[in-house]
């Protein structure tokens, strides 16, 4: 058996002085490291290279590239007004009324437009004119709308189809006189008559109810003290104005027709308060007639003959106050009668429990309130009466000592 040994490289001698050395040959195929790098130094360059342009970001392409790829915008319409404001300038120019424009359509399947000219005679080319196509908007439907009737109005004109409005003449050249326009308002104001009626016996302003039936109007109208409105819903007027006059009117009608309408007074109004009498004494004849007004008010409510009794008694209007004492039942009321600076008589005065309605509760206790003023209405008769003693022209009359406290009773009465 025989060993492998390495081959070693032939050695080669060479003299000099100072000693032997000895020079390996080089092997096949091996080369040093600077042969190398200069035999493949172009594949080298090409590496790195190769890695500069990975490692180096993509450049941004131009926005103004010519590229027939990129997509294009595509125009989806003009916008302007131009002639719709012409057709503005000219229908103001010939004084004829604007037309309208009635509009089809809508964004998705896009607009179509129709315009006519109301009240414009002899143009009949200008009534339901459709333009033809659809829009993208309305206001380009408006503005081809417009210079289609533009271009047929100054056709128009031209022909003396369509002139300018204006005053009309007389065939001698002189201006037509134009007749007065009626009245839509009553001649009477019944609305300030009926306020001022109010005012001068220091009872509350009315409530007036509008009611509306399309672009009719009516009104109703509620006054303290009485249970029935004026007015009906049934009478339609033209406007809110003429309704309340028609329901001041009917309460206006009916104070005359009890007698308690004064007899001075003016279309407009202008009723003057009743100023209190000098003599703080009254006669037994000016309250017989009082009390005579007072009982021609016999057929009306208790509320009623309650209030005309009040200011008789020189009293303001009386005030009904309602109560709940059980909430859980609604429909049942407490009410009682107050007057406000009544001073004795400023309440409660006739006061009910527990009564079921409204309605008829406040009638109640305006009857127990009728009462006590027919009460105190006599004990200030009587007072009168007593100092009527020894007066001239009070012959016949009872003689009977007046003492002080009903003489203090019957100022204060007076007072209040």
């Amino acid at each position: 058996m025989e060993a492998n040994y390495a081959s070693q490289p032939n050695s080669l001698t060479s003299a000099h002085a100072g000693g032997y050395a000895t020079t390996t040959a080089p092997l096949d195929g091996v080369f040093s490291l600077d042969e190398f790098l200069s035999n493949n130094q172009a594949i080298h360059d090409a590496l790195v290279a190769a890695r500069e342009a990975a490692e180096t970001p993509p450049a941004k392409k131009s926005k103004k590239s010519n590229n027939a790829s990129q997509p294009q915008p595509v125009v989806v319409g003009a916008r302007s007004s131009k002639y719709t404001i012409l057709l503005h300038e000219k229908y103001q120019a010939l004084a004829i009324p604007q037309p309208v424009f009635t509009f089809g359509g809508d964004s998705v399947t896009r607009w179509t437009v129709e315009i006519s000219f109301p009240g414009l005679a002899n143009a009949d080319e200008l009534q339901g004119l459709k333009e033809e196509g659809r829009f993208n908007s309305k206001q380009e439907a408006k503005n081809a709308a417009s210079k289609t009737a533009l271009t047929i109005l100054e056709r128009l004109e031209q022909e003396g189809r369509v002139t300018k409005a204006g005053k009309t003449k007389k065939p001698n050249g002189e201006p037509a006189q134009q007749q007065p326009k009626q009245k839509e308002e009553p001649d009477e104001n019944f609305v300030g008559q009926l306020l001022e009626f109010q005012r001068s016996t220091s009872a509350p302003h009315p409530t007036y109810t509008d009611w509306q039936l399309g672009t009719r109007w009516a009104c109703t109208l509620e006054i303290e003290g009485h249970d029935q409105p004026f007015g009906s819903q049934d009478a339609l007027f033209g406007s809110k104005k003429l309704a309340r006059q028609y329901a001041a009117s009917c309460a206006v009608f009916h104070f005359k027709s009890q007698g308690l309408w004064p007899e001075e007074f003016t279309n407009v109004g202008g009723i003057r308060k009743r100023k209190p009498a000098a003599n703080n004494s009254p006669s037994p004849c000016a309250d017989g007639r009082k009390a005579n007004v007072a009982s021609s008010t016999g057929g009306a409510s208790a509320a009623s003959q309650a209030a005309a009794l009040a200011h008789l008694l020189n009293l303001n209007t009386p005030e009904y106050r309602y109560t709940h004492e059980k909430p859980s039942v609604p429909d049942v009321h407490t009410v009682s009668c107050f007057f406000r600076n009544g001073g004795a008589h400023e309440g409660p005065i006739g006061e009910v429990r527990n009564v079921f309605g409204k309605k008829k509760a406040k009638e109640e206790c305006a009857r127990l309130t009728l009462g006590y003023l027919t009460e105190v209405k006599r004990q200030r008769e009587e007072v009168a009466a007593r100092l009527m003693v020894g007066i001239a022209g009070g012959a016949g009359v009872v003689k009977k000592k007046v003492s002080d406290d009903e003489l203090d009773i019957y100022k204060d009465d007076m007072e209040h």
